[in-house]
């Protein structure tokens, strides 16, 4: 069985302060922040450990994708280890997929182990997984939702 990646969905990108991230896009850029959100996951999986954390999620639209300006707020996270090893910077490219184990089964029948580095659900509707290790940098994050389609 063999899948493909859909359109990119967005690029998230870590910062330590999202109101300062987003001014700078603005000034920049001239594009701004078209919505912001606070998001806690209090049973999430972190490195195989079930955690507690938020963080804040601003979104700016950039034509065909958009970026996801990402501010760690509590609790251990894949954002929190992201600035402490790597400083502000892109974190994950963001990809829709109908179903997140049907890309997880295709990319082990490919001799691929996917390391699944953090396992969440917005709201218990949206299902989100980061991978790790097959970007060639960033993480890939694939989302699963009946309300965002596929």
């Amino acid at each position: 069985m063999s899948v493909s990646l859909p359109p990119l969905l967005h690029v998230g990108i870590v910062v330590a302060d999202l109101d300062r991230a987003a001014a700078d896009y603005e000034r920049r850029w001239s594009v701004a922040v078209e919505r912001v959100m606070d998001l806690h996951f209090p049973t999430a999986r972190f490195h195989g450990h079930e955690v507690s954390c938020s963080a804040r999620y601003g979104f700016l639209s950039t034509g065909a994708s958009e970026i996801e300006l990402i501010q760690p707020l509590s609790g251990r996270s894949p954002y929190t280890e992201f600035l402490e090893t790597n400083g502000e910077g892109v974190h994950h490219l963001a990809y829709v997929v109908g179903s997140i184990d049907h890309h997880l089964d295709a990319l082990r029948e490919t001799g691929e182990e996917p390391r699944v580095s953090f396992d969440a659900a917005i709201a218990d509707q949206t299902r989100f997984v980061y991978l790790d290790g097959l970007a060639h940098g960033p993480v890939v994050e694939l989302i699963e939702s009946d309300l965002l389609g596929s």
